[in-house]
């Protein structure tokens, strides 16, 4: 397959009929009051103190984007673009941090007759979990720390989208036939598939706890419906679903305990309604989130604290890239000389009192920025 086929093809990998397509959705109860501190602190300056923008090397061949962080902050997950012999190839790439303070790319290892491949996700250990293109059909992947990949399953296709922090449970969508279903993988043995909200509706996992027993992700409530946030939780050995919400939203991070974040719309002046971060605590309730200014926002990633990061827009319609805690409210990250920047994935609290922010920017960079305790 040709590199730009091939990204197109990826961008539209696994999107069940009339799914949001947009990073920025999901839904659940909306507080009964606004997150104050959230709309007091839209400041760049903050950002400019409390964060320090790094940019991560890359393979050098185009594109590239840091989409996981482990949670000591000292390994990253993503992809790059490799260009070699005239040709460009989308690799699955992790970062590991040196003891000098600097970070070390290391392009991950191709299947068999592989067109590509991007990691999604990444654990305590270093092992990474993805989505790798034998051929044109995509299959879930799991790359060890220590060395090698893994295609999981028994010969399905689907992408894994998240791995647990403490084992090697990844999970994902099987994405053929349609409608797609939400999977689970584990090395050796067959995919499991998580229940739907309805029989014969599609379904889609992108975030799991620490010892994979708590999934979170979006799924329908009719064949062609928009997609709600969900909650899956293993009882006894069954998974059981939960809907955490009415309106259209998912799930798209979880944090070792099993606290879920995303977003929601919500009504606005715009037709299709504006999106708010939203976190679902797993000791129950949740919070939804301002924005930067604009009318949207929305979570890709909690910590164990359960900070968050994502995208919201400002005053004037813009993307950027955010952090968000209880005490500081949300902060603008800096974005050096690029335009915008989104924030994939956050660390938990380092022993220094700092968390790695990762992501990338205008520019196709991978980028992280270290976030200092206020």
């Amino acid at each position: 397959m040709r590199p730009r086929t091939l990204v197109l093809f990826i961008l539209s990998l696994s999107i069940p009929a009339g799914c949001d397509t947009s990073r920025s959705v999901e839904a659940f109860r909306r507080p009964d009051r606004e997150d104050r501190a959230t709309q007091l602190r839209p400041t760049p300056d903050i950002g400019a103190q409390l964060a320090t923008l790094i940019v991560l090397p890359s393979l050098g061949g185009g594109p590239a984007e840091a989409l996981a962080v482990n949670n000591a902050g000292t390994a990253i997950a993503g992809y790059g673009n490799e260009r070699a012999r005239g040709q460009t190839t989308l690799r699955a790439v992790r970062w590991t941090l040196q003891p000098n303070g600097s970070w070390a790319i290391v392009a991950l290892p191709l299947a068999a007759n592989s067109t590509g491949a991007k990691a999604a996700g990444i654990n305590r250990v270093g092992d990474a979990a993805g989505v790798s293109y034998p051929g044109t059909s995509p299959h879930a992947a799991l790359w060890p720390a220590a060395g090698g990949i893994t295609l999981l399953g028994c010969g399905d296709l689907g992408a894994g989208n998240a791995i647990s922090a403490n084992a090697q449970v990844v999970v994902g969508v099987q994405t053929v036939p349609q409608p797609a279903i939400a999977a689970v993988w584990r090395p050796g043995v067959c995919r499991e598939n998580l229940p739907p909200l309805a029989s014969g509706d599609w379904a889609r996992a992108d975030a799991v706890n620490g010892d994979g027993t708590i999934v979170g992700g979006s799924g329908a409530a009719s064949p062609t419906g928009n997609g709600l946030p969900v909650r899956w939780k293993q009882i006894a050995g069954a998974w059981q679903i939960e809907q955490l919400d009415q309106r259209r939203g998912d799930v798209r991070s979880a944090n070792t305990i099993g606290d879920l974040a995303g977003g929601v719309y919500v009504p606005c002046a715009l037709a299709d309604g504006c999106q708010r971060g939203a976190i679902w605590y797993a000791g129950g309730g949740s919070r939804e989130l301002g924005t930067l200014g604009g009318d949207h926002s929305w979570i890709r990633g909690i910590n164990s604290a359960a900070e968050v990061v994502g995208l919201s827009t400002l005053t004037g319609g813009t993307n950027t890239a955010y952090f968000w805690s209880g005490s500081l409210g949300m902060i603008q990250l800096p974005t050096g000389r690029a335009q915008w920047a989104a924030a994939n994935a956050v660390s938990d609290v380092r022993p220094d009192g700092t968390r790695l922010v990762v992501g990338t920017d205008a520019r196709g960079r991978p980028i992280a920025w270290i976030v200092q305790s206020p």
